[in-house]
């Protein structure tokens, strides 16, 4: 799993990581060796919008991440904390870039104009599901 750490744990996250937990007990009942690693996106609390909303610096939370974690633990799910692991830091985030370098040279990674959905108030592109809800969006070349 790979949580966007709020610091705060809502019921959607419960819901997500239990539907996980089960399909995770019935592989290892059923014989699978299933590994079950938990990751993290340490931003700003309530991502970089919340997080400039309440003044704050925009820089990397660690503290979300503890937070989750320490609400996450007594619901009992069945992730490997051993294996934890944060995706801002650079143990992680090389062998993203690594990995991609590799695809650029094959030609599976590419570069090209696309239009998106562009919030001008915040200075970001929309995902297609906070295109529809914003009041303040339009389409441009990226």
């Amino acid at each position: 799993m790979l949580p966007y750490p709020s610091g705060k744990l809502h019921m959607g996250h419960v819901r997500n990581y239990t539907l996980n937990d089960v399909m995770y007990r019935i592989l290892r009942m059923r014989g699978y060796n299933v590994m079950t690693p938990m990751a993290g996106m340490p931003l700003p609390a309530g991502g970089e919008r919340g997080d400039r909303q309440e003044g704050g610096t925009g820089r990397v939370d660690y503290g979300n991440i503890a937070e989750m974690k320490a609400q996450m633990q007594p619901l009992g799910l069945a992730f490997d904390w051993s294996r934890e692991l944060a995706t801002c830091t650079p143990d992680y985030y090389k062998w993203n870039q690594w990995m991609f370098l590799r695809m650029l040279e094959k030609g599976i990674a590419y570069r090209k104009t696309q239009v998106v959905n562009w919030d001008p108030v915040d200075q970001t592109v929309l995902a297609n599901e906070q295109w529809s809800t914003a009041v303040v969006a339009l389409q441009r070349d990226h």
